[in-house]
């Protein structure tokens, strides 16, 4: 399997998401860094345990009044199992905040989501994919853990809540499964709002030489997403994604995006919303319809925002059709057949930061997931190397060296 490279998007024909350092719709509160599971490339490692609840709260009242958020995304470690998540979302849902906790879900009980329920939570997203070391799970390939999915999205409904979202960090391996665990979705209509596919990432540890102060360091296994990967298995890109996605679902079209800080082709974020009834994909929002929402909503709530209070959309998404092309297309081909129900799949594409061959990093360029520290905010995925030296440590590639000292 080789996705066409020549798919591409295109940024004239997205929207970029109006996001800034103060102005983010996401707070990301890691409660603990404590996990039950290990997943290949996770980036937090286990120093200090379980946050105490008054420094949740800190964190939290920090996000609220320096980056004017609308949801505070719950992480870890594995948020479940910290002793007081239920008193956190409750604290989040008295600041008249979303809540949306992010778990690879082995914690989760009906009576646990019940009690988060009645706390205020807006929402569950579940990270399963093949190369965790899951229990009972461990080996199985994405169809296959499709089983397991479907029991989180079961309950997920059975207890109320607004649809589940899953993720799935993209390998080389996995790679071909992507529509088929996006298929899973579409067929879980109702249960599952989307799927997030974030690409795997690593610190390489082959060819590029680490410094601290301009000193060299040798982080060994220091950092838990250092690794001897080849390229090309750290190197997937989510136009890769993107790509592969729009072979087999012609009908998909992302529609927001975030750039990166270095590259200017960079596509870190991709956002598309499809439009289905049936089994039909009817189209994808278009960039009108996501600048139409974010600014309305800023405009009537004061913030951005990312993750709604419901079930999605309905044939009143239609009414986009005045001002988006896309909805007008999705329109024409729901009325050749009407009277069926409508509803919406977000498809979210990530990928994450990518060392250059002169040694700068692209970063997601005003990243939605930066978190609290020491008084400031940093990047939740490099947040280790802050916890472990104070700063970011500083990669340059051999070859860029011995063209420095030459």
């Amino acid at each position: 399997m080789i996705p066409d490279k020549s798919i591409i998007p295109d940024k004239r024909n997205l929207y970029r998401w109006p996001w800034s350092l103060n102005d983010n719709p996401i707070g990301w509160v890691e409660v603990t860094d404590i996990c039950n599971i290990h997943c290949k490339g996770c980036y937090r490692q286990k120093l200090a345990g379980h946050k105490p609840l008054e420094e949740i709260k800190k964190e939290v009242l920090f996000l609220k009044q320096w980056r004017n958020v609308d949801n505070i995304s719950i992480a870890g470690g594995e948020a479940l199992i910290h002793p007081e998540i239920v008193d956190i979302v409750d604290f989040i849902t008295h600041q008249g905040l979303k809540s949306f906790i992010l778990s690879n879900g082995v914690r989760l009980t009906e009576d646990l989501l019940r009690d988060l329920k009645r706390a205020g939570l807006t929402g569950i997203g579940f990270h399963i994919d093949s190369l965790q070391k899951r229990p009972h799970w461990t080996g199985k390939n994405e169809i296959e853990l499709c089983e397991l999915r479907q029991y989180y999205a079961d309950l997920v409904a059975e207890v109320g809540m607004p649809p589940a979202g899953f993720g799935m960090t993209v390998y080389r391996d996995n790679f071909p499964y992507i529509p088929d665990v996006l298929r899973w979705i579409m067929k879980n209509r109702g249960k599952v709002g989307g799927g997030t596919f974030i690409t795997y990432r690593g610190a390489e540890t082959s060819g590029v030489d680490y410094y601290l102060n301009g000193r060299p360091v040798d982080l060994g296994d220091s950092l838990s997403y250092m690794t001897d990967d080849a390229p090309e298995d750290i190197g997937i890109k989510s136009t890769d994604v993107y790509a592969w996605i729009k072979q087999n679902f012609p009908g998909y079209e992302a529609s927001g995006y975030l750039g990166g800080t270095q590259s200017h082709d960079s596509f870190k974020w991709l956002d598309g919303y499809m439009l289905c009834a049936g089994d039909e994909i009817l189209g994808s929002l278009g960039k009108k319809s996501m600048e139409f929402v974010q600014v309305m909503h800023h405009l009537l709530f004061g913030t951005y925002f990312v993750y709604l209070k419901g079930s999605g959309p309905s044939t009143a998404a239609f009414l986009l059709a005045l001002i988006d092309k896309d909805v007008r297309h999705a329109l024409g081909r729901y009325l050749r057949n009407p009277f069926r129900r409508v509803y919406g799949v977000s498809v979210a594409i990530v990928q994450a930061p990518d060392l250059l061959p002169d040694g700068r990093v692209d970063m997601c360029d005003s990243c939605p997931d930066m978190t609290y520290f020491e008084g400031r905010l940093v990047n939740s995925c490099r947040l280790d190397e802050y916890r472990k030296f104070g700063q970011l440590v500083t990669a340059i590639p051999r070859r860029e060296r011995e063209r420095e000292l030459a």
